[in-house]
């Protein structure tokens, strides 16, 4: 069979007046080239995205009926300005012999910038253009909502930025035409997939809300997607999209004013009914008040300051950060050791990975302990304020080399109990400290929410912050 450039110079012109030219993207049996050579009049390029489909009857039929989903699914929404519009579309059939063997299926569109080039170029979309992101693909997945489409591939790669500055979603090629609402077919790309989707249960358009909710996050969080930085090792970031799933709380992205953020991690909860009712209620919430809503802000800030009850116990305090707990946690005390390590005592009963993020959240980390000296000086502390049981900062999750700190520190020292760790059951992952009668303080490997086997009165945590932590 001949290359695809070669089948392409003898399909050209294509529409009567179309010459297919550079390959400017290329993904498995997708490529997208630019064109030459249309009518002047149009006052934009376009670009011709190629699906090669190939497969033998049955087979082949319905690699073919999949393509053409995408192509109806852009018919049906035409005339939305948030969509990328398609202008032409075509179908050649490929032969081995007098065998049909496949198809090129080719679809003429404009070009435009990709929100996943931009990033990767090093661009950063102002809060401004965040926001118009926001509404225009709210707009977008309104549309096909109302239409019956669940778009299920909400993602950087698929958004694009028009030259007037608007925003546009793109490759409907896995959404799907949904009956009653709803779809049980697991398929997205993972960064971005809805937990419900993930779990291969039943979902509706709420699911694309949440993949534009993390989209919309990683904008504002300096291009990461949440519970990662630039520093993430990629071996973390599965384990980030897990606990993302599994409902760890996010702490609010870096950029954008308070109701943005809010309105980005309702879209982003895990749990289906906890986001927006629907596209167009997003895009309404999206739609900023005339008045009225800074004030209400206001006064739910100070309510929210009223409702918190810090109990600090008389250590050093000079370098206490300006942090807002909820109710669920309560700080106990705070303290600067030697070392240029920093510790507070949280008294919270939250598994280990709310945990965690609790304190990054803060700017630090599950406290780590690496020596005599730091385990002495955090369980004094633990005892000065009647806490018997707290997650330290290890895990086992992704290694086949045993614990190893958050920080990325040497698991050299180590307190053991006897006979642990044991990873009893399968899915003993956490580090736990607790005091036992007839062996003091003591390290054990437990299940995520491990804590919740002791008394609440007597559970928590330690943070650590250290020199480097900003």
């Amino acid at each position: 069979m001949e290359s695809l450039e070669e089948r392409l110079r003898g399909y050209a012109p294509l529409w009567g007046q179309w010459i297919p030219e550079t390959r400017i993207y290329r993904n498995g049996s997708c490529c997208v080239y630019t064109l030459s050579g249309g009518r002047a009049e149009q006052g934009f390029a376009c670009v011709v995205k190629v699906v090669t489909v190939l497969g033998r009857g049955e087979e082949l039929e319905q690699s073919l009926a999949d393509v053409r989903q995408e192509i109806a699914a852009l018919e049906r929404l035409r005339g939305c300005e948030n969509v990328v519009t398609l202008y032409d579309d075509a179908c050649f059939p490929l032969y081995d012999g007098d065998t049909l063997v496949g198809w090129d299926v080719l679809m003429r569109m404009e070009q435009l910038d990709c929100v996943a080039e931009l990033l990767r170029e090093g661009e950063s979309l102002p809060v401004s253009e965040v926001c118009t992101l926001a509404r225009d693909i709210a707009a977008a997945l309104a549309a096909a909502h109302r239409a019956g489409l669940i778009h299920r591939d909400v993602k950087p790669a698929n958004l694009y930025r028009t030259a007037d500055g608007r925003f546009q979603l793109g490759d409907f090629s896995i959404a799907r035409h949904c009956r009653a609402g709803v779809l049980e077919t697991m398929t997205g790309t993972a960064a971005y997939m809805a937990p419900e989707v993930a779990r291969g249960e039943v979902y509706d358009g709420r699911a694309d809300l949440y993949s534009l909710g993390i989209v919309l996050y990683q904008l504002l969080n300096y291009g990461q997607l949440p519970l990662m930085d630039e520093n993430t090792p990629f071996s973390e970031r599965e384990t980030a999209v897990r606990r993302r799933w599994q409902g760890t709380k996010l702490p609010p992205p870096p950029e954008g004013d308070r109701r943005l953020k809010r309105i980005i991690l309702r879209c982003c909860q895990a749990q289906p009914q906890k986001r927006f009712s629907s596209a167009d209620a997003l895009l309404k919430a999206l739609e900023r008040p005339k008045n009225g809503w800074r004030t209400a802000a206001v006064a739910g800030w100070a309510c929210a300051v009223f409702a918190i009850t810090l109990v600090m116990l008389p250590y050093p305090m000079q370098a206490l950060r300006a942090t807002f707990l909820p109710p669920s946690a309560t700080k106990l005390a705070e303290v600067e050791p030697e070392e240029g390590c920093r510790y507070a005592v949280v008294k919270a009963t939250m598994n280990w990975e709310e945990a965690q993020v609790y304190c990054e959240a803060r700017g630090g980390h599950l406290a780590t302990i690496t020596s005599q000296k730091q385990m002495d000086t955090i369980t004094a502390l633990l005892e000065e304020n009647q806490i018997n049981t707290v997650w330290l900062g290890a895990n086992n999750y992704s290694s086949s080399s045993g614990f190893q700190w958050v920080t990325g520190a040497s698991f050299e020292f180590a307190a053991w109990a006897i006979g642990e760790p044991n990873n009893d059951g399968g899915d003993e992952h956490y580090l736990m400290m607790y005091r036992k009668d007839d062996q003091g303080w003591v390290w054990n490997d437990s299940v995520i929410n491990g804590v919740y086997m002791f008394d609440a009165q007597s559970c928590g945590f330690v943070c650590q912050w250290d020199e480097t932590d900003g």
